[in-house]
């Protein structure tokens, strides 16, 4: 037997980036003969041979593993398909924040010093890869020029608005959406105007009771309502508009008016007197 096939295949660390890993990966179990256990379900009433054969790949996707990932994964360490699909989640998550950074990578690449026009085409097509795997299995064209807008939106920001906007984007499985990220950034506007005043009722429009104040509860969460889960009881909260307290300033009909949108009734609640909440700040 060749030293070629007592080589471990080639190794996934937690810094290189998965989806070149993954094309190897895929080639040398495919020459082991065992990458089919990675993709189909085992049959409980496979013959030793199958069973012998899905093992073996088991052991040489765990080689192919560096200490640092190795824990990501243990549990699945004895089930190939398993593995596959749990290395794939963990390191390449289909994730909002996935393709942000994906869609920053693509749009900062320039040519370098001494590099040729093949080299840097290869780099345009890895970052345009790693934005493809990125998206969900439901991804539409209509949900990509959402996020380019979106991304666009973020990127625009200053630094410092930037850096605290994109946070709760990160983490989410869900599409970015240009109407969220201006709610988030007219709560965070609100949060700091209400601070700079010295108003210290309004929390961060970016913790988990602002959250739960401002964002409704949906069957699909959004990255704006995803602490609900964990929020604290409510609290009395205070609009940074009108000084009233008992609504945000989303929900205060004197902001909607100066801004051009006034609220939608919702049916059967009782009409919102207009004399009841002081005259706007300004």
């Amino acid at each position: 037997m060749s030293d070629s096939d007592n080589s471990l295949g080639p190794m996934l660390t937690k810094d290189m980036p998965y989806s070149e890993w993954k094309g190897d990966a895929k080639a040398y179990l495919r020459r082991k003969g065992v990458y089919t256990h990675c993709i189909i379900t085992p049959d409980p009433k496979a013959d030793a041979e199958i069973v012998a054969s899905r093992e073996k790949c088991a052991g040489i996707l765990w080689g192919m593993l560096s200490k640092e990932v190795k824990p990501l994964v243990r549990a699945h360490e004895d089930d190939p398909k398993a593995l596959w699909e749990a290395l794939e989640t963990i390191l390449a998550p289909r994730k909002a924040g996935a393709r942000f950074n994906a869609y920053r990578t693509l749009t900062s690449i320039r040519l370098r010093e001494d590099e040729t026009l093949l080299a840097l085409t290869g780099r345009i097509s890895t970052a345009m890869r790693l934005l493809k795997e990125s998206r969900s299995k439901t991804f539409t064209l209509d949900n990509a020029d959402e996020e380019l807008q979106a991304v666009v939106l973020l990127m625009a920001l200053p630094d410092e608005q930037f850096s605290v906007l994109k946070a709760p984007f990160e983490q989410s499985s869900a599409d970015l959406k240009v109407a969220e990220i201006e709610t988030a950034y007219a709560n965070y506007q609100a949060f700091r105007t209400a601070h700079q005043e010295g108003d210290t009722n309004q929390h961060n429009p970016l913790s988990g009771l602002a959250m739960a104040v401002t964002s409704p509860v949906s069957n699909n969460p959004s990255p704006l309502n995803s602490a609900l889960a964990a929020a604290p009881p409510a609290v009395p909260v205070t609009c940074p508009g009108c000084g009233r307290s008992g609504h945000t300033l989303f929900q205060c009909f004197q902001f909607l008016e100066l801004i051009g949108k006034r609220p939608k009734k919702e049916k059967g609640a009782a009409p919102q007197v207009a004399n009841t909440q002081a005259p706007l700040r300004t």
